[in-house]
């Protein structure tokens, strides 16, 4: 009875933020952002409150940061121009670990050990650098949650080989350059190889200035996100005194956390997810949903969210807190839209995988920020095995609770694309705004979603890493480069 209540009260929570957050895109979408539209996201967050099972110690870490990462932000600037929204989630692990190094003399020693092995794994650096910018695997995701070939948790892993620390320490510096983001270099992870190489470097004083920044990133994390924010030309608030402020109203939260027993990976997440997530609000989000199939295609996961939930607490089917369909039903909705047009995941992956290759003959340097296609690919590839009939897919059920797919029939936009297109042939309409959340597809997978749901999960067991995550998950990249597979350590323990 307990686990079930538990599990209904995480379901409506995870709800309430989905809601929150369309709400704040159907109000201003096509108009002008501004930093208080955030106010509707952080008094949801404000009103959650841990069950008697969860942490409270959890709970207040993820308040404080969503507080702080607001009114900071809001005292800077009123406005974040498009080009800075994706460093809004890269200064919280900074802070973060910039607080940790100062409880933890142990933990900051630990980090100089991995600092003096990168300046000994110049053959895995270099061979990585390559891979990710002549696309030996592929499409890759830099930051992937699972340490498939061509992410930063792939490389790091095998350098963590070479050390003798602690285990806790190494889950937390893996997940600090995947989910966590330990500075904006852990999506830029070969820029500065790159730029050596174009200015006429020699391959070895390429790498050089490679390892330089991926020391300096763990040896003085907020001086190097600092530097690295002036290099980009970040320039809609002080970013430099937004991290130093952020550190210190999160300081006291962050210690009662680490005392409470909150594991270092857990603690390098909740202020990300909890301050970092306000992203999703933005003048791009504002500018992509101005369209509106785009919109509707947003509006209608949410609403199969929202009946999803809502039927499974009816059947009594809510019962287990970590068996609540949350990304499965965003998923499965955005695969049905992709169907709705004659779509399947393969297609797609093939038209991204051929333009990924010739684009990186045009300029590898397009790669040097964070690309999600990959991601986008294999959240359409899971929605399409959600909703599959057996034995090729379980059948609008995830863990015996159906999902509901309905609204998406009855969205009035999305069940009309004649209205959006040539009238007589409106057959590619739908898929073709679906195809806009390519660049960005935790917009449909929905980050402030399934962010808090990974937090109210980390309450329930706040000791226990949550990330990096130890499974194949089935990359739709390897069916058309299955020998990349000898290249994963997604299964393989730090």
């Amino acid at each position: 009875m307990l686990e079930g209540r538990l599990a209904e009260k995480i379901g409506d929570d995870v709800v309430r933020i989905q809601k929150s957050w369309i709400k704040i895109i159907e109000r201003n979408r096509g108009k002008k952002f501004k930093v208080s539209d955030w106010r509707p996201m952080l008094e949801t967050k404000n009103d959650l409150e841990p069950h008697e099972r969860q942490s409270k110690e959890v709970f207040d870490l993820y308040i404080v940061s969503a507080n702080a990462g607001y009114n900071i932000i809001k005292g800077l600037t009123d406005y974040i121009y498009p080009q800075d929204e994706p460093w809004l989630e890269h200064y919280q692990t900074t802070a973060v670990f910039e607080i940790l190094y100062e409880y933890d003399r142990d933990f900051k020693r630990a980090s100089t050990t991995l600092v003096k092995a990168i300046d000994k794994s110049d053959d895995l650096i270099q061979k990585e650098v390559f891979a990710r910018f002549y696309g030996r695997y592929g499409q890759t995701w830099i930051v992937d949650y699972v340490a498939t070939p061509g992410s930063f948790s792939n490389l790091y892993k095998r350098i963590l080989e070479r050390v003798n620390i602690r285990p806790d320490y190494k889950w937390t510096f893996i997940n600090a350059v995947s989910a966590a983001r330990n500075t904006s270099y852990s999506v830029m992870f070969g820029s500065k190889f790159l730029e050596a190489l174009d200015s006429g470097k020699s391959i070895n004083e390429a790498i050089k200035a490679e390892k330089e920044v991926l020391k300096e990133m763990w040896l003085n994390p907020l001086e190097t996100q600092v530097r690295i924010m002036k290099e980009v030309g970040h320039r809609s608030f002080d970013y430099e005194r937004c991290i130093k402020t952020f550190k210190e109203k999160i300081y006291e939260a962050t210690v009662k956390a680490a005392e409470a027993g909150v594991h270092y990976t857990n603690l390098s997440l909740i202020p990300l997810w909890a301050a970092g997530d306000f992203h999703h609000v933005s003048q791009t989000t504002y500018n992509l949903c101005k369209g509106d199939i785009e919109f509707a295609i947003l509006q209608s996961l949410t609403d199969a969210l929202e009946r999803t939930i809502d039927n499974a607490k009816k059947d009594g089917k809510l019962k287990n807190p970590y068996k609540i369909p949350t990304w499965e039903v965003t998923a499965s909705a955005s695969a049905y839209i992709m169907r709705l047009d004659g779509f399947t995941s393969s297609m797609v992956a093939d038209l991204l995988m051929r333009r990924f290759y010739n684009l990186i003959l045009k300029d590898p340097k397009i790669f040097r920020y964070e690309c999600t296609n990959e991601e986008f690919v294999n959240f359409l590839s899971q929605g399409e095995y959600f909703i599959e009939k057996p034995p090729r897919g379980l059948g609008r059920k995830v863990w015996n609770v159906d999902i509901d797919l309905s609204p998406i029939d009855e969205n009035e936009v999305l069940s009309n694309p004649q209205h959006y297109s040539w009238p007589e042939c409106p057959i590619t309409s739908r898929f073709a705004s679906l195809l806009r959340f390519a660049d960005e597809p935790f917009h449909l997978i929905s980050d402030p979603m399934v962010c808090l749901y990974a937090t109210e999960l980390i309450a329930l067991n706040p000791d226990k890493p949550h990330l990096p995550y130890l499974f194949c998950k089935k990359c739709v990249s390897a069916r058309y480069l299955p020998f990349r597979c000898k290249y994963c350590l997604a299964e393989k323990e730090p």
